[in-house]
């Protein structure tokens, strides 16, 4: 008989205590005891948001991938920016080599450079109050951009950070807020500036040197320390632009959202240039109470984080009827040859 289940059993019971103090600092914790006092004084309980009046653009993107029996991929990519009802769209449709190891970093730097170009599609048309977007400004930024092993690509890497540098220019020249909202994050930013309060203030407490040295999230932070809804203070950092030579920087705004005491925290990392203020090291700063409302306002439950992000996520995404009954139907009759998949792909499809 299968003990497989069993086996897990038991490597779950031998290691809970380690998993679940990695996902919620124990009530004894001599890290829970280490925050406290610094992530609350950094840590902004939110009541009730107004109800937001502006026009709120929204961009999300979707990917499908079939692998041919020689060995290249049919590769879609769709990304859409919403306004409103109106819609600006990014589509990308390839049929390449890409290598095994570098597929999944591939797609995702295509379908972010599909949401960029979505974006910049919407500003030659439209001046919304907020641009909202789907994932993470920080990722793109520190993304591993080696280049990648995928046909006609060999300068994709270049190209993507041209494209961003593009949208982060043209929305700081228009001034209008570019809002990355991320449901999952590794970021560690936040905890690193309340480290270097703590520092600050305790240069030779060991607690503070011990912790310095070991890895921590902000969401782990946020998760475990949060009693009720509210927002990290919001800090500004200084990045490079990765687009240009040099050491010419620009300011990114973070804040961890937990609009739900029993919901996870959301990173959210803003784009704005109200001064064109760059600070030399992380500091605190503020952001305008309509973009902390925004958040909280356009919050819908466990599963919607986000309702403007949600409404685009569903017009976006390919369903499987629609890419067996016309992306693929369209394929075979255009390219004549019906058992184009591999094995794998086509028992797969057939048990659609």
């Amino acid at each position: 008989m299968n003990d497989t289940f069993s086996q897990f059993v038991s490597f779950l019971r031998e290691n809970a205590e380690t998993i679940r103090s990695d996902l919620l600092m124990p009530a004894d914790s001599w890290r829970r005891s280490l925050y406290s006092d610094v992530f609350r004084e950094n840590y902004v309980t939110f009541r009730d948001a107004s109800s937001v009046s502006k026009v709120i653009s929204a961009t999300d993107s979707t990917e499908f991938v079939r692998e041919l029996y020689n060995g290249k991929k049919i590769i879609l990519i769709r990304s859409y920016t919403t306004v409103g009802k109106r819609v600006y769209t990014s589509f990308i449709s390839k049929v390449m080599s890409v290598a095994r190891d570098d597929l999944q970093r591939f797609l995702t730097m295509l379908m972010e450079h599909s949401e960029h170009l979505s974006i910049l599609e919407m500003l030659r048309h439209e001046r919304p109050d907020f641009i909202l977007v789907d994932g993470s400004l920080s990722g793109r930024l520190f993304k591993n951009l080696n280049p990648v092993d995928a046909e006609g690509y060999d300068n994709f890497h270049e190209e993507y950070v041209q494209t961003l540098g593009k949208l982060v220019e043209t929305v700081s020249g228009l001034n209008i807020p570019l809002i990355f909202m991320a449901k999952s994050s590794e970021t560690s930013a936040f905890r690193k500036f309340l480290l270097n309060t703590l520092k600050n203030h305790r240069p030779k407490d060991e607690a503070v040197n011990a912790e310095s040295r070991l890895k921590a999230s902000d969401h782990y932070l946020v998760r475990s320390l949060a009693r009720v809804p509210g927002y990290t203070k919001p800090i500004v950092q200084p990045v490079r632009k990765i687009w240009k030579e040099g050491d010419e920087k620009f300011p990114i705004v973070l804040t961890h959202i937990l609009p739900r005491e029993t919901d996870l925290p959301i990173k959210v990392d803003i784009v704005m240039s109200p001064d064109g203020y760059v600070p030399d090291t992380v500091e605190p700063t503020v952001i305008p109470q309509e973009i902390i409302d925004l958040m909280f306002w356009g919050y819908g439950d466990l599963k919607t984080y986000n309702i403007w992000l949600a409404d685009v996520d569903r017009l976006v995404k390919f369903r499987s009827s629609e890419v067996e009954n016309i992306y693929m139907k369209a394929f075979e009759k255009e390219i004549g040859i019906s058992f184009y998949e591999t094995r794998g792909e086509r028992r797969a499809r057939i048990r659609i």
